[in-house]
């Protein structure tokens, strides 16, 4: 079983955000908002504005306009770095907007609680806010494409700021006035509802971006506190990590039902367990009755004689290594398909 394979077995497709395009039409109302402020240190890390997902369009467009109007923005930025990047969609009829684009209001918030800062989305380009409230009228800071902010970005050196935020990021579908429609998660994941019973904390160690070339192909993990974000060429899929209250699972009807599917499918229930000395982390999907979804676990293993952090992706009956992962795009490369005597592979057998 390849890594694809593998992963796509335990994770359902995201939510899809309208695009943010690449028109540029941007022209500042607010003398006072701009700043040239960074906000974390520069990296070499680049940002693609191509193929985004929902949680990565989120994070381009607050890091941009934390970085590009300061003010309020870069404060939501600086405090989503602690306490996670939430974006709540409502309609655009719920505020007085200039520009209310395709009908859909983006409250990008750090935590879940509104700050004023909106955007909406028209054709191909991104109409963004501040201190917007209801019953005022609002008046639009810049129009501006997803294309010219990643370029900003770039510039400045925050792409990793992007993929930090985005690997926490929530989307929250309020439209409908149900805070647990498909694409929401509470603050702690414990409401029960489809028999969530609490969020997962990823291990610090296995936070971040990892890379891999193993079975021909590239491929990225990156997994958030309580996310985890696979992307091979153009396909991308974020899972939201929970605890799956055990009563869920002894009900067959919660396995076929459509309704039930079609709400968690971005969800993943997540169990841990201890073989060689190392603690993996099992993800599965929510409503998978069969299988035995995909492993991980951080490893260190010897290469060019220095000792080098690994994520390892496992699967099957015993558990095959099926990818390592690295956490930078050169050493996945260099070590493609790359044997570890420590791991048990299928052909090992």
């Amino acid at each position: 079983m390849d890594k694809k394979i593998g992963f796509l077995m335990v994770t359902g497709l995201s939510l899809l955000l309208a695009g943010c395009g690449n028109q540029n039409n941007s022209k500042s109302v607010s003398s006072s908002s701009s700043s040239s402020s960074l906000l974390v240190a520069k990296s070499n890390v680049k940002i693609d504005s191509d193929n985004l997902s929902p949680q990565e369009a989120v994070s381009l467009i607050s890091t941009y306009c934390g970085l590009r109007y300061g003010g309020n923005w870069a404060a939501m930025v600086k405090q989503a770095q602690k306490d996670g990047l939430q974006v709540n969609l409502y309609p655009s009829s719920k505020y007085q907007l200039s520009d209310g684009g395709q009908g859909v209001a983006y409250d990008v918030t750090a935590g879940g609680a509104s700050q004023g800062l909106v955007y909406t989305v028209n054709n191909d380009n991104v109409n963004i806010y501040q201190n917007v409230k209801q019953n005022k009228k609002s008046t639009k800071l810049a129009t501006v494409s997803k294309a010219e902010m990643a370029e900003y970005v770039n510039k400045k050196g925050q792409g990793k700021l992007v993929n930090d935020l985005a690997a926490q990021a929530q989307v929250v579908d309020k439209r409908n006035g149900d805070s647990n429609a498909s694409s929401s998660t509470s603050s702690t994941g414990d409401d029960h509802k489809y028999g969530r019973a609490g969020i997962i904390d990823v291990p610090s160690e296995m936070q971040g971006t990892w890379y891999s070339a193993d079975n021909d192909s590239d491929s990225t993990i990156v997994f958030g506190a309580h996310s985890l974000t696979f992307a091979e060429g153009s396909d991308r899929e974020t899972t939201q990590l929970y605890k799956q209250d055990p009563q869920f699972g002894e009900d067959e009807d919660n396995y076929t039902s459509e309704d039930v599917q079609n709400a968690t499918k971005n969800w993943g229930k997540v169990s841990f367990y201890n073989v060689n000395g190392s603690r993996w982390l099992n993800l599965r999907g929510w409503t998978q009755s069969a299988g035995d979804g995909s492993s991980y676990t951080v490893k260190t293993e010897t290469i060019d004689g220095k000792q080098v952090k690994v994520l390892v992706q496992a699967g099957g009956a015993e558990n095959w290594t099926q990818a390592v992962y690295y956490q930078s795009k050169d050493m996945a490369q260099q070590n493609a398909d790359k044997k570890f005597d420590d791991l048990h592979y299928e052909d090992d057998d």
